[in-house]
């Protein structure tokens, strides 16, 4: 991530710097050592707070999501809670009922059996009575017989008979009784085990939620927490990260008041220094056909746009035909790159600003750096007609009135296009620095040029 985050801050550095058209109080050179050290230093710093930053805000980010998985497992949690309160609730309610059948059957088999018991005992009464007046029952049975007719006698039979197999036909049944009654209870007995089982499983897996339920809460709590110590922690990276931006904006104008401190002085310098002369020299510009490379096309629509991107059509191509004009002549390098990059010649190379711009337009990912009337004016110029004619030199003329004064003077070609002039050779001029006012007005026509070159 750390690297990323300095790849993007270089493009966005590299953008920022490259789209400076007609400012050269960018800070490039004359800016002293110590306020570039310190614009490096605080940079650092300030993309080593955002770092941080990015790392903290990721690790919250990271937090809020687990909190928030927390919170949904803490919810399942108490869901899961109340239904299992209900099935106790349920359990319990049908544990009462059961042992109420339960306690309903005892009393019925308890009755059943003593039931059972006085039958048994009155069987067994009968029975022994019958036994015992054995003899007594035949006389009986003789006497009806011979008093009554053997009808009596039959009846006296069958009415015995009847009696022993009623006592056995209710023994049976009582017998029968007992036993559906005894199967019953240990049914009812068999589902209240099984109701007291399940009603304690329940409450096990209740004690289980509502452990997960207090660990789940803990961790919400201690998320919290760490969140807590993020949000001041960002906060105080932010703080930070104003201080170094502030800081830096600073320096960055105090670097840009070096600067044009710096270009004042080289200028009244360099006027002091100059003669009335103009240097002619045999261009030898040839005509014949040019052809460039992509890349040289490239190095040409990005000088264009340095030096003119604000000119307009004209403009632009005024300063193409002049750097097809050198390349052209026999006084300057043989290519396109190292006319471009001859030393004190066009200022963005100079500053730094026409590499800066060349690498974003070689950035996949930064787009729309050149515009492309400078695209379309490189292509133009390769073999066009110039609508400066042979000049070899331009530069901004508003801060140098007397460079005009001497071009006409000297018959020198030029032509005036917006903020530039351009002309065939190369002529000395002076700027005013004879009072405090003139200074002050130097000062801010040098702030306001547009993207020149150093006297092309």
């Amino acid at each position: 991530m750390r690297n990323t985050l300095r790849r993007w801050y270089k493009r966005m550095l590299c953008l920022a710097l490259a789209l400076c058209v007609g400012f050269s109080s960018c800070v490039a050179f004359a800016v002293s050592d110590e306020t570039q050290s310190k614009i490096d230093q605080t940079e650092e710093e300030k993309a080593a707070a955002e770092n941080e930053k990015a790392a903290a805000e990721e690790e919250q980010s990271n937090l809020s999501n687990a909190k928030e998985e927390m919170e949904q497992y803490l919810a399942q949690l108490s869901s899961q809670a109340n239904s299992l309160n209900e099935q106790v609730a349920l359990l319990e309610e049908e544990l009462e009922t059961k042992e109420a059948e339960v306690a309903a059957k005892e009393e019925e088999i308890a009755e059943a059996e003593a039931e059972l018991e006085q039958q048994y005992a009155d069987m067994k009464t009968r029975i022994q009575y019958m036994y015992e007046s054995d003899q007594n029952t035949v006389l009986s049975y003789m006497m009806a017989l011979l008093t009554g007719g053997i009808t009596d006698m039959l009846n006296k039979v069958e009415y015995a008979a009847s009696i022993n197999e009623y006592d056995r036909d209710m023994l049976e049944n009582y017998k029968a009784s007992k036993e559906a009654l005894d199967q019953q209870y240990a049914e009812l007995q068999d589902e209240q085990e099984a109701l007291e089982l399940l009603k304690t499983e329940t409450e096990e897996k209740q004690q289980q939620v509502a452990t997960q339920q207090a660990s789940t809460g803990s961790k919400i709590s201690s998320y919290n927490s760490q969140l807590a110590a993020l949000e001041e922690e960002i906060t105080d990276i932010d703080e930070l990260i104003e201080q170094k931006t502030a800081l830096l904006n600073e320096l960055i104008a105090q670097a840009e008041a070096e600067e044009a401190a710096a270009r004042i002085a080289a200028a009244q310098s360099d006027a002091s220094s100059m003669s009335g002369t103009v240097i002619v020299g045999d261009a030898n510009i040839s005509r014949e056909t040019i052809t460039l490379s992509d890349y040289e096309i490239m190095l040409l629509a990005v000088m264009i746009y340095c030096e003119a991107g604000n000119q307009g059509t004209e403009g632009q191509l005024a300063v193409g035909y002049v750097i097809m004009n050198r390349l052209r002549s026999s006084l300057y390098p043989s290519t396109l790159e190292a006319v471009l990059r001859q030393s004190k010649q066009f200022e963005p190379v100079s500053s730094g600003r026409f590499d800066l711009v060349l690498q974003a337009e070689q950035d996949d990912t930064i787009t729309n750096i050149v515009t492309e009337s400078c695209w379309s004016a490189a292509r133009t110029v390769i073999n066009g007609t110039s609508n400066v004619g042979d000049s070899l030199f331009f530069r901004t003329w508003a801060p140098v009135p007397s460079l005009i004064t001497n071009l006409q003077n000297n018959n020198v070609p030029y032509w005036i296009i917006k903020d530039h002039v351009f002309y065939y050779y190369w002529t000395s001029y002076t700027t005013e620095s004879s009072s405090s006012d003139s200074d002050s007005e130097e000062e801010e026509d040098s702030e306001n040029d547009d993207a020149d070159s150093e006297d092309e």
